[in-house]
Formats: C-alpha cells, sequence, structure tokens
C-alpha cells in the first residue's frame, strides 16, 4: 500500500506537470517553464514506473527521494513569497505543504528493501554481558530467546553515536552526536537471530523523537557523560530511575572469543509496534575488540529488570574503538 501511494502521487504530479504545466508555473523563479515541467513531468511518471520492477524498485526509490530532496528549495521559494499554489495562499497552509517534502523523502527511502536510510559511526563502545535466568527473562522478551550454551544473556553497552546523516545529506545539524547506554539480550526470530531492546538510553531529545516516532525503539532521556583518556575510561548516567558510573581500563587488542561472535556480530534487531514486529537490519564490518579491565562500577542500571534480573558480576566485557554502520529500513514481519 505504501509504494502503491508513492507512485499514484509521483504519476499525478507527472501528468499534471505535463498536461497542466500552468499549475506549476509560478513556482518556477526562472529559465523557461515548459521545459521544467517536461523534466519534471516525464521523471516522476518514470519513478512513479521504476518503483514496482524488481530490478529498479530499489533504485527508483532512492532516486524519488532525492527528488523529494531536490524540490525542497522550490516548495520554500514558495512559501516565503506567500505564491499561490493549486488554489492554497494561506501562508500557514504553504509552509505545511512545504514540511510534507522531508516526509516524502524518508517515505521515499523506506520503500527499499537493501538500500541503506541512516548512517552512523558508533565510538568508544563497551560492552558488559552478564548471566541470567532464562526462564524469568523470558517472561520479559516478546520474542524467543537466542541462548549462549544454554544460558541466557543480558548486556550493557555504552557508546558515543557520531556522524549520524541520511542519503545525499551531511551530518544532520542538531543530530550529530549523542551518547547513548542499552540494555538489550538476544533474541531469535523466524531462524533469524537479532538483538531485543530493554530500553536505550540517550542524552539528544531530537534524535529520541526520531526513533520512538519512525522506529518504535524505546529510548529515554538521561544525562550521560564519557571521557577516554587512553587507556582510562570513564561513563556516567543518570536518568529519572537509573543511574551507572563505570571507571575502566582499556586493554589491547584480541581475537574475538566464540561468545564476542555470538553477542557482537549480530547483524539485525527486533522490535514491537503495537502487536505488530519489525526487523531492523544493520551492516557494519566485523567488530575489532580489545580487552577491558573494569576497576568500579556502580550499577543502578541493569535491575530495572528486577532485583532477579539485575548485573551480579560480568561474565565477558570488552571494547571497541569505532564502527561505522548503517541501517536499512524496517520492515514488518508477516
Amino acid at each position: 500500500m505504501a509504494r502503491f501511494s508513492l507512485s499514484l502521487i509521483l504519476a499525478i504530479a507527472g501528468l499534471l506537470h505535463l498536461f497542466c504545466p500552468e499549475l506549476f508555473d509560478a513556482a518556477i523563479p526562472w529559465g523557461p517553464k515548459w521545459p521544467i515541467n517536461l523534466f519534471a513531468g516525464i521523471l516522476e511518471l518514470l519513478l512513479a514506473a521504476g518503483l514496482w520492477p524488481r530490478p529498479s524498485k530499489d533504485i527508483a526509490a532512492r532516486l524519488s527521494a532525492l527528488w523529494f530532496l531536490v524540490l525542497i528549495p522550490i516548495h520554500v521559494y514558495v512559501s516565503i513569497n506567500h505564491i499561490e499554489m493549486f488554489g492554497i495562499s494561506n501562508p500557514v497552509l504553504l509552509w505545511g505543504r512545504t514540511l510534507l517534502q522531508p516526509l516524502l523523502f524518508f517515505w521515499a527511502l523506506s520503500l527499499q528493501k537493501k538500500g541503506w536510510i541512516m548512517a552512523q559511526t558508533w565510538k568508544d563502545v563497551v560492552f558488559l554481558h552478564y548471566e541470567v535466568d532464562a526462564q524469568e527473562l523470558q517472561k520479559q522478551v516478546p520474542f524467543k530467546l537466542d541462548l549462549y550454551q544454554g544460558k541466557a544473556i543480558v548486556s550493557i553497552v555504552a557508546f558515543c553515536m557520531d556522524r549520524i546523516r541520511f542519503p545525499f545529506l551531511p551530518s544532520a545539524p542538531g543530530l550529530k552526536k549523542l551518547n547513548e547506554l542499552n540494555l538489550r539480550t538476544y533474541v531469535e526470530v523466524n531462524g533469524v537471530k537479532g538483538v531485543y531492546f530493554f530500553t536505550l538510553e540517550a542524552d539528544l531529545k531530537p534524535a529520541i523523537w526520531i526513533a520512538k516516532t519512525f522506529f518504535s525503539l524505546p529510548y529515554r532521556y538521561s544525562k550521560i557523560s564519557q571521557q577516554l583518556n587512553q587507556p582510562h575510561y570513564q561513563f556516567n548516567q543518570t536518568g529519572p530511575n537509573t543511574s551507572l558510573k563505570i571507571n575502566a581500563d582499556i586493554g589491547e587488542g584480541k581475537s574475538s572469543s566464540a561468545f564476542d561472535l555470538w553477542a557482537t556480530e549480530r547483524y539485525g534487531l527486533f522490535t514491537k509496534r503495537g502487536s505488530k514486529t519489525l526487523h531492523g537490519i544493520v551492516r557494519h564490518d566485523p567488530w575489532k575488540l580489545r580487552g577491558v579491565i573494569v576497576n568500579e562500577i556502580e550499577d543502578n542500571f541493569s535491575n530495572q529488570l528486577g532485583e532477579h534480573l539485575r548485573a551480579q558480576s560480568f561474565s565477558h566485557m570488552s571494547y571497541c574503538c569505532e564502527l561505522k554502520v548503517r541501517f536499512q529500513p524496517f520492515y514488518q514481519l508477516p
């Protein structure tokens, strides 16, 4: 339905550009208007048709997103100059129409099957893993647990998310960098291994809104700071009902153990949107891990799962300096 709706919008716009070009003339500030309308009309019809064949639909979705991005300055020009379009001259309505363009941009990107929708760089990633009772943990997880050698694992993961950007755009102003802390476990859905998040804490409210609204991820706002002066690492998080302090030393590089590969080389996550299950695919190179020695930890973070599921000790710990990742659009499982 989403693909059909967007292709219909593009097809109607293309036909109007070709057969009713006068509707758009006022929005074209320069150049001969008919060739521009002709180009726009043919392009939009090609994009509408290209969204359907298997070989072209990802390319068409990506190019449609780029086209909506290119049109944003035109819409801003119309709104600033109060130019009547399709019988609309009210400034509020004109700006409302302009603000629809970013939504169309993300809508088009979301139709990709393999293309990426968001790129990030994860820095100073610290993994703290601990074992819990599988039966008790399963009560709090809506998916089948994936066990390591019969043991249920919960992980605390702290890191800095940097260079957040979307296709065709530089790092987004106000979204460039944030600190994050999450509590997660490991699941298997329809034979696919992935991660399930109990909570994700971050210190940037716009990013939290995007993640909750478009990706249905359980983000919350916390005050977070971290500092690395090799080899010393410090992390502090304070939320409404949680807190975590870590004082550690970063060790040398190491070969990933069987546990490291099981816990970190996961290229997807699962989440719930109401009764629906969403699968998000994350692409990245293999992790390059180093050892971690925790000197001091004050953990009032893992106890949000209940006292019987809080960390008593950590069975595995590791650190990664940097990892570049790309998120593909989340899709709903049948």
